[in-house]
């Protein structure tokens, strides 16, 4: 039988035993760095992902943003357009309120200048019946020819 010296083995086991245990730690701080790794480039990933839909959703809010806007322009010049138009139409109106009094005034003082004439011409005409009873009729035959005065307005001419 042979006899082993187990000192030198053993310290030698020891070491090795001792490095593999190193090792082993090693390994699993490169195992959990790696899955870590992977992990941040996975999130990495995500943060990227969600900046992208958040830019899209930023850009879709300030689109509807300004579209609301453009709408909100809209809206308010048609309710200005809306207001003058009213504003026209109440003017409009009352030209034409303003007019047909004017025609009623005026038709009215039309009115009262015919009756007044009629009244006067009327007047007038009792007048010169009156005056006419009064004249006595005569009848008058001429004969011979005219002869203007020496002042006429003919000869002056």
């Amino acid at each position: 039988m042979k006899v082993i010296c187990t000192q030198p083995h053993d310290a030698e086991r020891d070491k090795l035993a001792a490095e593999i245990a190193e090792l082993r730690v090693v390994i699993e701080a490169l195992r959990t760095e790696r899955d870590e790794t992977g992990r941040v480039k996975k999130l990495r990933g995500d943060v990227e992902k969600l900046e992208l839909e958040k830019a899209r959703l930023t850009e879709d809010s300030n689109r509807k943003i300004r579209e609301t806007e453009h709408k909100t322009g809209l809206l308010k010049t048609k309710q200005e357009h809306d207001v003058e138009h009213a504003r026209r139409m109440a003017v409009l109106e009352v030209r034409e309120e303003n007019l047909v009094a004017d025609r009623g005034r005026f038709e009215a003082e039309m009115k009262f200048q015919r009756d007044h004439f009629d009244q006067r011409a009327d007047r007038q005409d009792e007048i010169l019946k009156a005056i006419l009873e009064r004249l006595p009729v005569i009848d008058v035959a001429l004969t011979g020819g005219a002869t203007p005065r020496p002042a006429s307005r003919k000869d002056a001419a």
